[in-house]
């Protein structure tokens, strides 16, 4: 069987220039996507699957449940679905009876050129009982995942991956933004 994880003394101590000791298997990417799908699949057995939820509904209604009443676009920046993504589970989640949304009216804008201005409807989204009720049976079994995976590690080695996931996720969101 291959090796799956990079020699720490190879060339993740050498990448060389622009990565040319690097193989597929040795790509940060490849390491953070794989811990990804396998933490996804985790997460799902333990705690959203029993409670009859995926992970993006999960995503969804724990964020509702924390700031609710929220606009549709506030959930959207929160969770870092695409727009796509968050409709399609909001409507979800709405079968479901978890959450509720309201248009509000649309607020007139001032002129733009041409003088006409512009309607601006909002989709409101709130947690309904049924949502804050399985928020409140699932939260506690996350919370006890979450705790068992950070006590893996010391408060210091916590403290180190933390910044080193912030430093990787600045690097990439400037990559992810770059025209």
């Amino acid at each position: 069987m291959a090796r799956i994880w990079p020699d720490a003394e190879g060339a993740w101590a050498d990448p060389g220039p622009d990565g040319v000791n690097l193989k597929p298997n040795e790509f940060l990417t490849f390491h953070l996507l794989r811990l990804s799908s396998i933490a996804k699949a985790s997460v799902s057995r333990v705690y959203l699957d029993p409670a009859g939820l995926s992970v993006p509904e999960w995503r969804l209604l724990s964020t509702v449940a924390n700031y609710s009443p929220l606009p549709f676009s506030d959930i959207t920046a929160m969770t870092t679905m695409d727009k796509g993504q968050v409709s399609r589970t909001l409507r979800s989640a709405e079968s479901k009876g978890l959450v509720e949304t309201e248009l509000v009216p649309a607020e007139r804008r001032g002129a733009g050129e041409g003088g006409a201005s512009a309607a601006v409807s909002r989709v409101i989204v709130r947690i309904t009982p049924a949502g804050r009720q399985i928020y409140d049976k699932v939260m506690p079994i996350a919370q006890g995942y979450q705790a068992g995976l950070l006590n893996l590690m010391s408060v210091d080695e916590r403290r180190v991956l933390l910044d080193v996931l912030q430093k990787v996720h600045r690097y990439m969101t400037v990559e992810a933004n770059r025209a």
